[in-house]
């Protein structure tokens, strides 16, 4: 079994992809390359007390600092009002998210996309990751524990056929020391395009409450829309910067403010006793120095 340890590592991505399956499809100039709207906006979504921010990255979308932090701060916002209206969720599985999309697989939209897609373009192909990174974003105790955090992950096309166009999904989990693998995040429907490096995803995450003080791993599915399984898969095992991240929700990072007080203790009977001896010697004190005069 891994140790964790306190430092996150962020390794680049290697060149050799983590491939999933090899699926005879499609690819999709399906009636829903509107998809690619959904690239150009930012999507906000709670799971079970993780609050998180996605948007699909191009060359004019990196951001500075600043421009971080002040995403960062409309997430709190976000998350302050969603909060007040959420109703309590259940932690979800792995297993319980692969179930529900088997299932969403065999209703008559989805048939309907899969027979779509097989129409426009019928060709040998497969999805890979070529990589994912992490970054630790906001620790107000400074105690190494962060309580927000992003993923970004870059996932590819890959074919002899030339280019290709995908609509995609992901599905984000934690898992807290080698525990189960728990959902916190699911993206909305983002295009791919072949093996381009101009397609990443970042998913920009706060965690409000249910979250101990631990080491969380991250792994995250890639679906193929209309389709039951997950086309390919990243996580710790792959990449050194999904291993290990050190979080904890913000209610236990709040920052507490010690208070010091000073008391003076005294025994008013003897300070008393010694004021006035001090006050009578002063007065003979100058007695004597007047009959010297």
């Amino acid at each position: 079994m891994k140790q964790h340890s306190n430092k996150m590592i962020n390794l680049a991505p290697s060149r050799k992809p983590f491939t999933l399956r090899l699926s005879l499809c499609v690819a999709c100039a399906l009636g829903l390359s509107s998809s690619a709207a959904f690239s150009a906006e930012e999507s906000t979504s709670q799971v079970s007390g993780a609050f998180s921010q996605a948007r699909q990255l191009d060359s004019s979308a990196i951001s500075s600092d600043t421009e971080t932090q002040q995403r960062v701060a409309e997430l709190h916002q976000q998350a302050t009002v969603l909060s007040a209206s959420a109703a309590i969720t259940q932690k979800v599985t792995r297993e319980q998210m692969m179930a529900l999309h088997q299932k969403e697989a065999t209703t008559k939209e989805s048939q309907q996309q899969r027979v779509l897609a097989q129409q426009n373009q019928v060709v040998y192909y497969d999805f890979s990751f070529y990589g994912a990174d992490s970054f630790l974003l906001e620790d107000n105790d400074y105690d190494g524990f962060h309580q927000t955090f992003s993923v970004t992950f870059d996932a590819d096309i890959n074919s002899s056929a030339g280019d290709i166009q995908s609509d995609v999904f992901a599905e984000l989990y934690l898992s807290q020391d080698g525990g189960p693998w728990i959902h916190y995040y699911s993206t909305d429907v983002f295009s791919l395009y072949s093996n381009s490096g101009d397609d990443d995803y970042e998913v920009l995450t706060t965690l409000a409450s249910g979250y101990q003080t631990d080491h969380y791993d991250v792994l995250i599915d890639l679906y193929e829309l209309g389709y039951a399984d997950p086309v390919a898969t990243i996580s710790s095992d792959e990449s050194n910067a999904l291993y290990a991240l050190p979080l904890e929700s913000s209610d236990r990072d709040a920052v507490y403010v010690e208070e010091i007080y000073i008391e003076t203790e005294h025994s008013g009977g003897a300070l008393s006793w010694l004021t006035a001896g001090l006050l009578m010697m002063v007065a003979g004190f100058r007695r004597r120095l007047i009959n010297k005069k």
